[in-house]
């Protein structure tokens, strides 16, 4: 039997399916072919994924495995489909995995043995779906973009890096601050981070209102992904239901919003002294109903660093409607048993075998910033992307806690036709096209 070891695990409890993610074992005695791994899965439970990863001695002697390609495709859009305020997204942007490791053994004969009774496992991770950047700095060791530490808030990711200074810390989003939440699209508006659990410390999220008034929250995070929404009726109910009593900081009295902006801080305080131990960094908003536009379009992309941004379009829209289909051409059946053989009046001789019918909308947003015009540019090539739109022939009889029929449609951008207009005096425009994810289609024959 041989003598082996796990050399290197996942270096982070959170890291990114999105560069290397290497585990590695090392052989101290024995005649070791390769290592069989199987990747296991958290859901209620552990289980099994099927997936078995074979890796084999490298030129240092180690054995190496590499699992981003494979957490890569566990992610999945539950709950964002959900029109109710309280649906999770924690499975679109952080799954838990371990992988089980045992040697494939050479026998005296030379054949190979595997050797499943001699098993280790590595410590579990959280595999994110966050992209870094070649030209940024990711974690306290110097020109290092793999680990993902300084998205993690709190704790220091279990890495073999340092604690990262508070100042370097980052959400799971490029968005500008101050960016505009449309009431009008429902409560599909939420700060995400990454969370690490620390003995002996809590976190408290702080809002801070039009008027300066700071109200504060304390608030049970699980590790690896969690978000806070940012809708002004939501953060009331939640003051409200820890007060015990009506707060309204946010809204007034009828459910009409009283503020006009947000500031949102999470601090983490010492469990027996309250004292602020670490802080994340603050993020501003701004809240308005449509834009006071008879007609705007409020998009949900799947940013670069795995998490969710949201941008109101206010400027121009057009569309345009494209046919396809295929038809098939046939002799007129004429009346055989008439006596002047005639035709029959109204039949069709060219006949639909299927239509298609695809709608392409073109948005020439309002004026911005080079800095929004920058980030919307990032957005563009998202993989994922919904307009936020209210459900035609909704239920009257649904009640507001579920986004009043507000829900989310899935679109596809034509990458192709991302243009930036700037003016004279350095004003943006954006112009883009997108069709629905799930064209219509007309009846068939």
């Amino acid at each position: 039997m041989a003598t082996w070891n796990i050399h290197f695990e996942p270096h982070g409890k959170m890291v990114t399916c999105q560069r290397p993610i290497i585990v590695s074992a090392e052989v101290t005695d024995g005649a070791v072919a390769h290592f069989t791994g199987k990747l296991y899965l958290k859901e209620n439970t552990w289980e099994d994924t099927g997936v078995k990863i074979n890796a084999y001695a490298d030129n240092d002697g180690l054995y190496n495995f590499n699992l981003a390609e494979y957490c890569r495709q566990y992610f999945l859009e539950t709950g964002i489909y959900s029109d109710g305020y309280c649906a999770s997204r924690i499975y679109m942007v952080a799954r838990e995995f371990y992988l089980e490791i045992y040697p494939v053994e050479y026998n005296t004969n030379g054949d190979l043995v595997p050797n499943p009774s001699d098993t280790k496992n590595t410590e579990d991770f959280f595999s994110i779906p966050l992209n870094t950047q070649s030209d940024e700095q990711t974690s306290a060791t110097e020109y290092d973009n793999i680990r993902i530490d300084n998205f993690v808030f709190n704790g220091n990711n279990n890495s073999s890096a340092p604690l990262c200074n508070e100042a370097s810390q980052h959400k799971l989003s490029n968005m500008p601050d101050h960016n505009i939440i449309n009431l009008n699209a429902g409560y599909y508006f939420d700060y995400e981070f990454l969370y690490q659990t620390v003995t002996g410390r809590y976190a408290k999220v702080f809002y801070t209102n039009e008027s300066g008034t700071t109200y504060s929250l304390e608030a049970s995070f699980f590790n690896g992904f969690s978000s806070i929404s940012l809708h002004p009726v939501q953060i009331d109910f939640l003051l409200t239901q820890a007060a015990g009593a009506p707060v309204y900081a946010f809204t007034d009295a009828a459910g009409d919003v009283t503020s006009k902006t947000l500031k949102l801080q999470v601090k983490f305080l010492n469990s027996t002294t309250d004292a602020v131990e670490r802080t994340a960094p603050p993020a501003y908003f701004k809240y308005e109903s449509n834009f006071g536009c008879k007609s705007s379009d409020t998009f949900l992309f799947r940013n670069m660093r795995g998490g969710f941004d949201f941008f109101t379009a206010t400027g121009t829209k057009d569309s345009n409607v494209s046919l396809s289909g295929s038809t098939f051409d046939r002799h007129t059946n004429f009346d055989r048993a008439s006596s002047t053989f005639g035709r029959k009046v109204g039949e069709h001789n060219i006949t639909n075998l299927w239509n298609s019918r695809k709608d392409t909308f073109t948005i020439f947003t309002q004026p911005l910033t080079k800095e929004y015009a920058l980030w919307i540019e990032e957005l563009i090539v998202s993989p994922q992307v919904w307009i936020i739109k209210k459900a035609k022939n909704y239920p009257v009889t649904a009640t507001s806690n579920d986004n009043d029929g507000i829900q989310l449609v899935a679109i596809n951008i034509d990458k192709g036709s991302y243009k930036l207009h700037t003016t004279e005096k350095n004003v943006n425009y954006v112009e883009l096209k997108y069709s629905l994810s799930e064209n219509t289609l007309i009846q068939k024959t």
